[in-house]
């Protein structure tokens, strides 16, 4: 596979030249938040203290230039010693790895600061060319600050031009009048051209979701911050628009050594209207669940299953897994049992010690102790390129099983599951332990899950309705249940008497 775009790229918000010193380095700590996001967990726990891996005491007394190369050689040797040990394919120590240890550990120790060090790292696990390798600077790690700012904004680069996908009701951008299809054109005088032009044309997945991160991360700041951005609508009319940050809905969440990360989880019943208004007859869906969570995390499951339960009288369910970047990956299982009649694998993770089988049982019994069977009506689940890591282990099990179709464009083709282990200098290594394969034998990782049903939608589809991906996915639920409602037996032949 060749080398992904890398994915710990904190300067970014500062490449652009005009950019205030104040918004960026207030918006910097998101973007790295927010990739370390995008590859975060998949189910193992955090890595025990072992051998190499032993985080050693800080040191307490200033720092001298010979003491912070001993312990970027520390440093680095760990990092190498780890990824050595713990990546999936053990055939990297068969030459590669070894050749990437004398090419960057001469770097490294002579960095003059820790963005350097830092860089120097993230150049090496970058040549191994997978997801889920990263390091988590000690300042984001576990940094309430880190959670950032929200807007209810969603950009994608499609045909190399950054869209405004989804503008969320009810949120700041909502408020400043941005809709969807609208061509982002500058943050704070700085050019989304000029930060685009700085990152490789991605050629995989991966790489692709990396950059729409990047350029999702240039836009955000912290509560309270009120950028002014330029788009062009589809009319080619400039528009500005200002807004201010809020706090994220939901509530923030942590897990060992990653940052926080705001989770939340609602799920309703479509309005006739709301069909309507994407352009499908309702009659033709009938009664459609909406799910929509933002990260796969335990202080979410409660309220999944609560709604999945409530979900079981449905003639269609749609989950929304856009810009869901993944979570524990155990919890594919448990959502995924409330979707299929019998015992059923969707993949299996395979490490260099282990082998785990992701089966799904059937969930049909309620908190009460009710059996309620599970949902038999068509599943839809909406993806883009932010959709990563767990969500798509469940969309590509659900699809290679054919329980489901996925509607949007390609997810991130991160899906490694991954660990964090902490570093001899306060930092955190992000790194992958195993492999994930459908039930087919189909790696996500590099490619993502794809949309199978038509294309993807284009920046006039996003322009022309705010929910593309919703509307794609009901006309194919139509489809699906015109297909499958029963036809009426025909009529007996009359005989003519005599």
């Amino acid at each position: 596979m060749p080398p992904a775009a890398s994915p710990s790229l904190p300067d970014c918000p500062e490449n652009a030249a005009s950019r205030t010193t104040a918004f960026a380095s207030a918006t910097r700590p998101w973007l790295v938040a927010a990739i370390v996001a995008a590859l975060s967990t998949a189910c193992a726990p955090q890595a025990a203290d072992q051998g190499a891996g032993n985080a050693s005491p800080q040191l307490t007394h200033p720092p001298t230039e010979e003491s912070n190369a001993l312990l970027q050689a520390d440093t680095f040797d760990q990092v190498w010693t780890i990824i050595r040990d713990t990546h999936p394919d053990p055939s990297i120590n068969q030459g590669s790895w070894n050749e990437a240890r004398l090419t960057f550990r001469e770097r490294a120790i002579a960095a003059t600061n820790l963005e350097a060090f830092r860089a120097t790292l993230q150049d090496m696990m970058q040549t191994l060319g997978d997801s889920h390798f990263a390091i988590i600077p000690s300042a984001v790690a576990g940094s309430a600050s880190a959670v950032g700012g929200w807007s209810g904004l969603s950009v994608q680069v499609i045909d190399g031009s950054p869209i405004v996908t989804s503008v969320l009701p009810g949120s700041p951008a909502a408020a400043a009048g941005i809709v969807p299809g609208w061509r982002v054109l500058r943050s704070e005088g700085d050019s989304l051209d000029g930060l685009l032009a700085e990152i490789p044309q991605p050629r995989t997945a991966l790489e692709r979701s990396t950059r729409d991160r990047i350029v999702n991360g240039f836009l955000r700041g912290r509560p309270g911050m009120s950028p002014e951005m330029e788009f062009v609508d589809t009319k080619g009319v400039p528009q500005t628009a200002r807004f201010t940050f809020d706090s994220p809905p939901g509530e923030v969440v942590t897990l060992g050594n990653l940052p926080p990360m705001p989770a939340a989880c609602s799920a309703r019943i479509l309005t006739a209207n709301e069909v309507d208004s994407l352009g499908v007859d309702p009659t033709t869906v009938g009664r459609v669940g909406l799910l929509t969570f933002t990260i796969w995390m335990p202080a979410l499951a409660q309220q999944i299953d609560a709604a999945l339960f409530g979900f079981r009288g449905v003639d269609a369910l749609v989950i929304d897994l856009r810009g869901n970047p993944g979570g524990i990956a155990l919890m594919v299982s448990g959502v995924a049992g409330h979707l299929l009649d019998e015992p059923t694998s969707l993949g299996q993770m395979q490490g260099r010690a282990m082998r785990m089988d992701f089966k799904a049982n059937p969930r049909v019994v309620d908190g009460t102790g009710t059996h309620v069977g599970t949902i038999q009506a068509p599943v839809a689940i909406l993806i883009d390129g932010l959709s990563g890591s767990t969500s798509e282990m469940f969309a590509g099990g659900l699809v290679d099983i054919g329980r489901a179709e996925v509607f949007g464009h390609c997810t991130a083709g991160a899906a490694l599951p991954a660990t964090t282990h902490p570093l001899r200098n306060g930092d955190i290594l992000l790194h992958a332990i195993a492999d994930f394969r459908t039930p087919s034998g189909v790696s996500i990782e590099g490619t993502g899950v794809c949309q199978r049903i038509g294309p993807p939608p284009t920046p006039s589809d996003y322009a022309a309705c705010p929910e593309a991906e919703l509307r794609s996915a009901l006309r194919w639920i139509a489809a699906e249940r015109a297909q499958a409602k029963p036809t009426a037996p025909p009529a007996p032949v009359q005989q003519s008497p005599g």
